[in-house]
Order: structure tokens, then sequence, then C-alpha cells
């Protein structure tokens, strides 16, 4: 009892480094994508540091819900893959000790995963994404260029469809055309070679146009009028757009009760249906991939005998396998080709009973195929690198 102990204790301080290192490696990865996003916003809109570092703050739970599976899987592979280059897992063999011994300290890293998955994909998930989006539309009530893209014709604002060449940045526009529907009486169509942003009082914000024309055309489509400008000023209203986008949650900022509700108001072969119960299964079924990974880390990493380096590249792989066959079933069951509930389980389902049967082979320490093909391979990339034809002629 006291051996077996001490072996638990020791698999399970082997595991944490790798794990805290690569949780934090791939949080960082994904952070540096999203900041390289972000950053637009600092450079050529003018949004303060507090707001994009907000932003940042709100995108974390999203990251970790994906990062945690993934750091599981590595620091079972990295430990295990250790332990067997090492020698060590045969003198735990030779010791009597099975491989259903070693499973506690995976079983403990594993829960540990899933418990903090978990409450990230409840509660910290939804918190994150409702006030992402509710930090994104108050700013736009004050700088409306967030709204905007170049060269797209843009409907945010209600009553004017509103096309853009260029935004070089400071809120500042180049080579607008507006069509400003809000008179019943007439329709304004506006060109005007720059305009810039200011913003205004309770929600307004106004739209100087300089070096421009009016062009209005009547209701009977009879009458028409055309004069020019040196500036002209255009009053929106970014309160009442910010109102209209936020009178209902998207199904992402939804707690569990509140998916649940959501689906008895929605007709069961409706898309909204079918994203809102696969927005329900994922936050039950992407925490349960840190117990799938798990496991299928386990015996990849006592089957191989290769480095680190090529554990990472094994884990990688595993993983991207895992979200490609997450994609696939997200967009089947987007278009209500099977249902949700299969759709967000199957890969979890197909990676789970991979890892029970090559962790059965492990036990009967029979050959795996595909993992004595992997284990081969990182031989052959060194003899191929090594590899020179002058020294093949010689021979």
């Amino acid at each position: 009892m006291f051996s077996a102990r001490i072996i638990h204790r020791y698999l399970f301080l082997e595991m944490l480094t790798p794990y805290f290192v690569s949780l934090g490696v791939f949080t960082f990865v994904l952070l540096m994508a999203k900041i390289m996003e972000l950053t637009d916003l600092v450079v050529t809109r003018g949004v303060g540091l507090s707001v994009v570092g907000r932003l940042l703050l709100y995108t974390m739970p999203y990251f970790l819900v994906f990062t945690i599976p993934m750091a599981t899987l590595l620091a079972v592979l990295i430990a295990f893959l250790r332990l067997s280059s090492d020698n060590e897992i045969v003198a735990i063999k030779a010791a009597g000790v099975s491989l259903v011994r070693l499973l506690p300290p995976v079983a403990a890293l594993a829960l540990f995963s899933w418990m903090a998955s978990s409450a990230l994909a409840y509660w910290a998930l939804p918190w994150g994404n409702n006030n992402f989006e509710n930090l994104i539309y108050k700013v736009a009530q004050t700088q409306a260029d967030l709204a905007l893209k170049e060269q797209a014709f843009i409907d945010t604002f209600p009553g004017l469809v509103i096309y853009i060449n260029k935004l070089p940045g400071d809120g500042v526009l180049k080579d607008v055309f507006i069509a400003d529907q809000r008179d019943q009486e007439k329709q304004n169509t506006i060109v005007a070679k720059r305009g810039k942003f200011f913003p205004g009082k309770s929600g307004k914000i106004t739209l100087r146009l300089y070096d421009g024309s009016i062009h209005a055309v009547g209701q009977d489509r009879k009458t028409a009028q055309t004069a020019g400008f040196d500036t002209y000023d255009v009053t929106m209203d970014a309160g009442a757009f910010v109102a209209k986008q936020r009178e209902s949650k998207h199904e992402k900022e939804m707690y569990i009760g509140e998916l649940i509700a959501e689906l008895g108001k929605l007709p069961p072969d409706s898309k909204k249906y079918y994203l809102v119960d696969m927005e329900l299964q994922k936050k039950f079924s992407l925490p349960f991939a840190c117990l799938v990974m798990a496991l299928i880390g386990l015996p990849l990493g006592i089957h191989s005998k290769s480095g680190r380096s090529w554990g990472v590249a094994v884990a990688l792989v595993v993983f991207l396998a895992y979200y490609l066959l997450l994609s696939a079933a997200w967009s089947f069951g987007e278009s209500g080709f099977y249902p949700p509930l299969v759709g967000m389980w199957v890969p979890n389902l197909v990676f789970a009973a991979l890892a029970v049967i090559m962790f059965l082979r492990e036990m009967r320490e029979a050959p795996t195929p595909v993992l004595d093909k992997l284990e081969a391979l990182p031989r052959l990339i060194a003899r191929l690198r090594s590899w020179r034809p002058g020294a093949a002629a010689g021979a």
C-alpha cells in the first residue's frame, strides 16, 4: 500500500509541471492571435488599452475550455514518455505493478481538469461572451467606426446604408457613400470625399462629411434636387442601434438554464433549435474531453520511447484530429443532418474507444501497428537528415 502511494504521488508530480507549462503556452499562443486582432482597435480605431485588456479577459474562458484538454493530454503523454524512455515503466512492471494501478494519478489530473473546464463552460464562458459583446456595443456608442468596414455596404444604423472605400484610422473615412432613408418624404443620397466621427450626447454620434454633394429624390420619384457642400453633418442614433442589437442574448451568452428554456420556445426542426441544442451539448462534451485526452495519452506515452519534442508533436496531431472531427460534427449538426446530441459527442466516443483499445493492448503487451509506425517515424526522419549522396555512393 505504501509503495503504491509513493508511485501515485511520483506520477502525479511528474505530470504537474508539463501540465501547467503547456497550459500557459497554449493559452498564450491563442491569446497572441487575439492580441494581433485587437491591436487594430488600438492603432487604427483609437480604442483604449484598458478596453482591449478587458476584451482579452472576457475571451480567456473560451481559450481555456480548449487548452485545458490539450494540457491534460500533453501532461500525461510527456510524463509517461519520460518514464518509458528511462525504462521506469519496465521497472514498475517488473516489480509486479500492473498498468491499471497507474491509473489513479492520471484519473486525479483528468478529474481536476474536467471540473475546472466544466466550471468555465457552465459559468465563465457565457459570462465572458456576454460581457465581451456588451463592451463592444458600449464602445460603439461613442466610436461608431468600430461597426464599419472598408468596401462593404453596412446597415448597422437604423435608416442608413453606408459604404466607405477606405478607413485610414482615427475615425476618418475616405470616399463615403450614404443612402439616408430616415425621411419618409424623400430619400437622400450623400457622396463625400472624406468624413470624421464626433461623439455626441445621449447616444448620438455625428458624422461630419467634407467636400461632397447631396442628391434628394422625392417620394413620388418625380422630383430631384442636388446640392454641393463643404461640410455636412449626419446624426446617428448609436444608442438605438445598441438597444436593438442587445434585445436578446446569443446562444453563446446563455447559461445552461437559459439554453434549456430557449429550447422550449423553439420549433424542434428549426435551425435555431439545432444551434441552441449544440451549444448546450458543447458545455458538457468539451469538458468531458479532458477525461478522454488523459486516457488516450497514457498508452501513447507508455508505448513510445521517443523524446519530449516528439510527444508534443503527437499531442498536437491528436488534438488537431479531435478538433477537425468536432468541427465536422458541428457542421452536420447545424444542418440538422443528425441530432446535436449525437454530433457533439461523436468525437469523445471515437477517441475514448481508441484509448481503451490501445490501453488494453498495452496491458497485454500486444503490438499496435499504428503506434509502431509512429514510433519508427522519428528514426526514419533522423536517417533522412543524416543521409548524404556522397556517403551513399562511397558505400
